[in-house]
Protein backbone atom coordinates (compact mmCIF):
# COMPACT_ATOMS: atom_id res chain seq x y z
CA UNK A 1 0.00 0.00 0.00
CA UNK A 2 2.52 2.43 0.30
CA UNK A 3 4.13 1.53 -2.53
CA UNK A 4 1.09 2.07 -4.28
CA UNK A 5 0.92 5.81 -2.34
CA UNK A 6 4.16 6.63 -3.57
CA UNK A 7 3.38 6.17 -7.01
CA UNK A 8 1.12 9.25 -6.77
CA UNK A 9 3.36 11.06 -4.51
CA UNK A 10 4.09 13.87 -5.71
CA UNK A 11 -0.20 14.97 -5.73
CA UNK A 12 -1.00 14.69 -1.34
CA UNK A 13 -4.86 14.47 -2.47
CA UNK A 14 -4.31 11.68 -4.92
CA UNK A 15 -1.98 9.26 -3.16
CA UNK A 16 -3.76 9.77 0.43
CA UNK A 17 -7.17 9.31 -1.63
CA UNK A 18 -5.87 5.65 -3.13
CA UNK A 19 -4.33 4.83 0.18
CA UNK A 20 -7.44 5.54 2.40
CA UNK A 21 -9.35 3.80 0.03
CA UNK A 22 -7.10 0.68 0.28
CA UNK A 23 -7.70 0.47 4.04
CA UNK A 24 -11.07 1.31 4.31
CA UNK A 25 -11.38 -1.78 2.29
CA UNK A 26 -9.01 -4.01 3.64
CA UNK A 27 -10.91 -2.87 7.13
CA UNK A 28 -14.04 -3.22 6.46
CA UNK A 29 -15.05 0.30 7.07
CA UNK A 30 -17.63 2.91 5.28
CA UNK A 31 -16.01 5.73 5.71
CA UNK A 32 -12.51 7.04 6.18
CA UNK A 33 -11.03 10.19 6.62
CA UNK A 34 -6.97 10.62 6.13
CA UNK A 35 -5.13 13.94 6.43
CA UNK A 36 -2.95 15.84 8.77
CA UNK A 37 -3.47 18.13 11.94
CA UNK A 38 -2.28 20.45 14.28
CA UNK A 39 -2.79 19.67 17.60
CA UNK A 40 -2.66 23.20 19.40
CA UNK A 41 -2.58 24.11 22.76
CA UNK A 42 -5.12 21.84 25.40
CA UNK A 43 -4.93 19.53 22.38
CA UNK A 44 -7.19 21.24 20.40
CA UNK A 45 -6.84 19.90 16.94
CA UNK A 46 -6.88 22.19 13.72
CA UNK A 47 -6.82 20.83 9.94
CA UNK A 48 -4.28 20.96 7.50
CA UNK A 49 -5.96 19.20 5.00
CA UNK A 50 -8.04 16.01 4.52
CA UNK A 51 -8.91 13.15 2.15
CA UNK A 52 -12.01 11.75 2.46
CA UNK A 53 -13.04 8.56 1.24
CA UNK A 54 -16.80 6.99 1.39
CA UNK A 55 -18.75 9.40 -1.13
CA UNK A 56 -17.07 7.69 -4.04
CA UNK A 57 -19.60 4.13 -3.57
CA UNK A 58 -22.25 6.38 -2.45
CA UNK A 59 -22.31 6.47 1.63
CA UNK A 60 -22.00 9.64 1.88
CA UNK A 61 -23.45 12.97 0.25
CA UNK A 62 -20.16 14.93 -0.20
CA UNK A 63 -22.25 17.56 0.44
CA UNK A 64 -22.65 16.82 4.15
CA UNK A 65 -18.97 15.76 4.43
CA UNK A 66 -18.15 19.73 3.77
CA UNK A 67 -20.79 20.92 5.80
CA UNK A 68 -19.26 18.87 8.70
CA UNK A 69 -15.85 19.67 7.47
CA UNK A 70 -16.62 23.58 7.63
CA UNK A 71 -18.06 23.51 11.29
CA UNK A 72 -15.06 21.88 12.36
CA UNK A 73 -12.29 24.41 10.97
CA UNK A 74 -14.65 27.00 12.50
CA UNK A 75 -15.28 25.07 15.53
CA UNK A 76 -12.17 22.30 16.16
CA UNK A 77 -14.11 21.14 19.75
CA UNK A 78 -16.80 20.27 17.41
CA UNK A 79 -15.32 16.95 17.24
CA UNK A 80 -14.37 16.05 21.12
CA UNK A 81 -13.53 13.21 20.68
CA UNK A 82 -10.65 13.99 18.97
CA UNK A 83 -8.76 15.77 21.69
CA UNK A 84 -9.60 13.08 23.96
CA UNK A 85 -7.68 10.89 21.85
CA UNK A 86 -4.84 13.31 21.36
CA UNK A 87 -4.25 13.25 25.05
CA UNK A 88 -3.64 9.72 24.88
CA UNK A 89 -1.11 9.82 21.33
CA UNK A 90 0.86 12.47 23.03
CA UNK A 91 1.87 9.61 25.26
CA UNK A 92 2.05 6.40 22.97
CA UNK A 93 2.64 8.21 19.37
CA UNK A 94 0.91 6.20 16.69
CA UNK A 95 -1.53 4.43 18.99
CA UNK A 96 -4.78 3.24 16.86
CA UNK A 97 -7.99 3.01 19.41
CA UNK A 98 -11.09 2.01 19.02
CA UNK A 99 -13.69 4.36 20.52
CA UNK A 100 -14.68 2.39 22.91
CA UNK A 101 -11.15 2.31 24.07
CA UNK A 102 -10.91 5.70 25.94
CA UNK A 103 -14.30 6.99 25.84
CA UNK A 104 -17.44 4.92 27.81
CA UNK A 105 -20.75 4.13 26.69
CA UNK A 106 -22.10 6.54 29.03
CA UNK A 107 -20.30 9.72 27.87
CA UNK A 108 -20.87 8.57 24.12
CA UNK A 109 -24.18 8.68 23.44
CA UNK A 110 -25.03 11.76 24.89
CA UNK A 111 -22.13 13.77 22.86
CA UNK A 112 -22.08 16.01 20.06
CA UNK A 113 -19.87 13.54 18.41
CA UNK A 114 -22.82 10.51 18.06
CA UNK A 115 -25.66 13.16 18.41
CA UNK A 116 -24.70 15.64 15.82
CA UNK A 117 -21.46 14.86 13.98
CA UNK A 118 -21.91 10.17 13.33
CA UNK A 119 -25.62 10.31 12.93
CA UNK A 120 -25.20 13.02 9.89
CA UNK A 121 -22.62 10.12 8.46
CA UNK A 122 -25.16 7.47 9.63
CA UNK A 123 -22.49 5.51 10.78
CA UNK A 124 -21.24 3.99 14.70
CA UNK A 125 -17.99 2.81 15.08
CA UNK A 126 -15.08 4.85 14.86
CA UNK A 127 -10.86 3.72 15.03
CA UNK A 128 -8.46 6.57 15.09
CA UNK A 129 -4.73 6.29 14.66
CA UNK A 130 -2.52 9.29 13.85
CA UNK A 131 1.26 9.81 14.19
CA UNK A 132 3.67 12.61 14.33
CA UNK A 133 5.04 13.86 11.04
CA UNK A 134 9.12 12.98 10.68
CA UNK A 135 10.41 16.22 9.91
CA UNK A 136 7.53 18.38 10.69
CA UNK A 137 6.68 20.67 13.47
CA UNK A 138 6.50 18.32 16.82
CA UNK A 139 2.64 19.56 17.08
CA UNK A 140 2.15 18.24 13.36
CA UNK A 141 0.49 14.79 12.63
CA UNK A 142 -0.72 12.69 10.15
CA UNK A 143 -3.62 10.35 10.94
CA UNK A 144 -6.54 8.36 10.11
CA UNK A 145 -9.84 8.39 11.56
CA UNK A 146 -12.40 5.23 9.89
CA UNK A 147 -15.97 4.41 10.30
CA UNK A 148 -18.34 1.83 10.05
CA UNK A 149 -21.77 2.41 9.05
CA UNK A 150 -24.73 1.22 12.27
CA UNK A 151 -25.39 -2.29 12.60
CA UNK A 152 -21.64 -3.23 11.53
CA UNK A 153 -19.54 -4.77 13.83
CA UNK A 154 -17.15 -3.14 16.36
CA UNK A 155 -13.24 -3.26 15.17
CA UNK A 156 -11.36 -5.98 16.37
CA UNK A 157 -8.14 -5.81 18.02
CA UNK A 158 -6.82 -7.37 14.09
CA UNK A 159 -8.37 -3.81 12.79
CA UNK A 160 -6.41 -1.96 15.15
CA UNK A 161 -3.22 -4.19 14.43
CA UNK A 162 -3.79 -3.74 10.53
CA UNK A 163 -4.12 -0.31 10.77
CA UNK A 164 -1.36 0.96 13.12
CA UNK A 165 1.10 -1.53 10.24
CA UNK A 166 -0.40 0.37 7.46
CA UNK A 167 0.47 4.18 8.91
CA UNK A 168 3.61 3.31 10.79
CA UNK A 169 4.75 2.28 7.47
CA UNK A 170 3.42 5.04 5.70
CA UNK A 171 4.63 8.19 8.02
CA UNK A 172 8.06 7.80 7.35
CA UNK A 173 7.13 8.83 3.60
CA UNK A 174 5.17 12.15 4.53
CA UNK A 175 7.23 15.07 3.48
CA UNK A 176 9.70 12.95 1.79
CA UNK A 177 8.61 10.82 -1.26
CA UNK A 178 4.85 12.00 -0.21
CA UNK A 179 3.59 15.07 -0.87
CA UNK A 180 1.54 17.42 2.06
CA UNK A 181 -1.03 18.93 1.82
CA UNK A 182 0.80 22.54 1.78
CA UNK A 183 2.54 21.44 -1.29
CA UNK A 184 1.94 22.27 -4.80
CA UNK A 185 0.37 19.37 -6.81
CA UNK A 186 0.32 18.88 -10.76
CA UNK A 187 -3.29 18.43 -10.05
CA UNK A 188 -3.55 22.09 -9.67
CA UNK A 189 -2.60 23.28 -12.95
CA UNK A 190 -4.86 23.08 -15.57
CA UNK A 191 -4.65 20.02 -18.25
CA UNK A 192 -2.65 21.30 -21.39
CA UNK A 193 -0.11 22.98 -18.71
CA UNK A 194 -0.06 19.45 -16.66
CA UNK A 195 0.84 17.87 -20.27
CA UNK A 196 3.55 20.37 -20.81
CA UNK A 197 5.47 19.61 -17.35
CA UNK A 198 5.16 15.45 -18.48
CA UNK A 199 7.05 16.74 -21.24
CA UNK A 200 9.13 18.94 -19.38
CA UNK A 201 10.35 16.31 -17.51
CA UNK A 202 10.97 14.04 -20.41
CA UNK A 203 13.64 16.46 -21.01
CA UNK A 204 11.93 17.63 -24.26
CA UNK A 205 12.87 21.23 -25.09
CA UNK A 206 10.17 24.44 -26.10
CA UNK A 207 9.91 23.10 -29.92
CA UNK A 208 9.67 19.61 -29.27
CA UNK A 209 6.94 20.27 -26.38
CA UNK A 210 4.96 22.91 -29.09
CA UNK A 211 5.05 20.39 -32.03
CA UNK A 212 4.27 17.01 -29.84
CA UNK A 213 0.97 18.87 -28.43
CA UNK A 214 0.50 21.18 -31.73
CA UNK A 215 1.28 24.28 -29.68
CA UNK A 216 2.60 27.42 -30.38
CA UNK A 217 6.33 28.17 -29.20
CA UNK A 218 5.13 31.59 -27.43
CA UNK A 219 2.20 28.93 -25.67
CA UNK A 220 4.84 26.44 -24.30
CA UNK A 221 7.03 29.55 -23.09
CA UNK A 222 3.87 30.91 -21.20
CA UNK A 223 2.96 27.21 -19.77
CA UNK A 224 6.54 27.07 -18.53
CA UNK A 225 6.76 29.90 -16.79
CA UNK A 226 3.32 29.15 -15.31
CA UNK A 227 4.97 25.66 -14.24
CA UNK A 228 7.97 27.09 -12.56
CA UNK A 229 6.02 29.65 -10.33
CA UNK A 230 3.74 27.15 -9.60
CA UNK A 231 6.50 24.74 -7.88
CA UNK A 232 8.69 27.98 -7.12
CA UNK A 233 11.45 26.98 -9.07
CA UNK A 234 13.97 28.90 -11.49
CA UNK A 235 14.25 26.46 -14.57
CA UNK A 236 14.31 22.93 -16.08
CA UNK A 237 16.79 21.80 -13.89
CA UNK A 238 15.53 22.68 -10.55
CA UNK A 239 12.28 20.88 -11.40
CA UNK A 240 13.44 17.71 -12.93
CA UNK A 241 15.67 17.72 -9.65
CA UNK A 242 13.54 18.31 -6.86
CA UNK A 243 11.65 15.32 -8.91
CA UNK A 244 14.10 13.26 -8.08
CA UNK A 245 15.54 13.84 -5.16
CA UNK A 246 11.94 13.52 -3.85
CA UNK A 247 11.45 10.40 -5.55
CA UNK A 248 8.43 11.13 -6.87
CA UNK A 249 6.89 8.62 -9.92
CA UNK A 250 7.66 9.39 -13.35
CA UNK A 251 4.41 7.67 -14.23
CA UNK A 252 2.49 10.96 -14.97
CA UNK A 253 -0.98 9.41 -13.62
CA UNK A 254 -2.14 12.94 -13.48
CA UNK A 255 -1.69 14.02 -17.26
CA UNK A 256 -5.34 12.77 -17.83
CA UNK A 257 -6.72 13.34 -14.91
CA UNK A 258 -10.19 14.83 -14.25
CA UNK A 259 -11.64 16.16 -11.46
CA UNK A 260 -13.86 14.32 -9.20
CA UNK A 261 -16.49 15.93 -6.38
CA UNK A 262 -14.01 18.84 -4.65
CA UNK A 263 -14.05 19.47 -0.94
CA UNK A 264 -12.36 22.81 0.23
CA UNK A 265 -13.15 26.26 1.70
CA UNK A 266 -13.86 29.19 -0.78
CA UNK A 267 -9.36 30.26 -0.41
CA UNK A 268 -6.81 28.14 0.04
CA UNK A 269 -3.32 29.32 1.31
CA UNK A 270 -0.34 27.80 -0.32
CA UNK A 271 1.37 27.91 3.20
CA UNK A 272 -0.96 26.59 5.22
CA UNK A 273 -3.35 24.66 3.35
CA UNK A 274 -6.85 23.63 4.59
CA UNK A 275 -8.15 22.25 1.73
CA UNK A 276 -10.02 18.92 1.25
CA UNK A 277 -10.68 17.22 -2.02
CA UNK A 278 -12.01 13.85 -2.95
CA UNK A 279 -11.94 12.32 -6.03
CA UNK A 280 -11.55 8.98 -7.07
CA UNK A 281 -8.41 7.62 -7.61
CA UNK A 282 -6.67 7.64 -11.22
CA UNK A 283 -4.95 4.29 -12.46
CA UNK A 284 -3.02 3.86 -15.52
CA UNK A 285 -0.42 1.66 -17.14
CA UNK A 286 0.17 2.98 -19.89
CA UNK A 287 3.83 4.40 -21.05
CA UNK A 288 4.43 8.32 -20.16
CA UNK A 289 4.54 8.92 -24.12
CA UNK A 290 1.67 6.60 -25.00
CA UNK A 291 -0.48 8.40 -22.44
CA UNK A 292 0.16 12.06 -23.71
CA UNK A 293 -0.54 11.01 -27.57
CA UNK A 294 -3.60 9.12 -26.58
CA UNK A 295 -4.65 12.55 -25.01
CA UNK A 296 -3.72 14.33 -28.31
CA UNK A 297 -5.00 11.75 -30.25
CA UNK A 298 -8.60 11.91 -28.58
CA UNK A 299 -8.10 16.02 -28.86
CA UNK A 300 -8.06 16.02 -32.37
CA UNK A 301 -11.00 13.60 -32.86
Amino acid sequence: MTGEACEQGNDAFGWRDHWLARLAKLTDSSMGHSGEMQVCEGFEPKDMGVAVWGHQEGFVDPVVVQAQLDEFRTQPNYFASLSSYFRIQAEQDGVCLARTDFIHDDDWYGSTDHLVVQSAFGVEHIMYCHRSIVGGRRDEVSGVILNRALGMREYSLRDRAIVREAHDALTPFIGRSLARFHEPSPHELAPRVRQVLACLLEGDSDKQIAVRLDLSRYTVNQYTKRIFKHFGTSGRAELLSRWIRRDWSLDFTWVGATEGVALRPPAIERNHSTAARAHPPFRDTGSRRTRIETIEADRGS
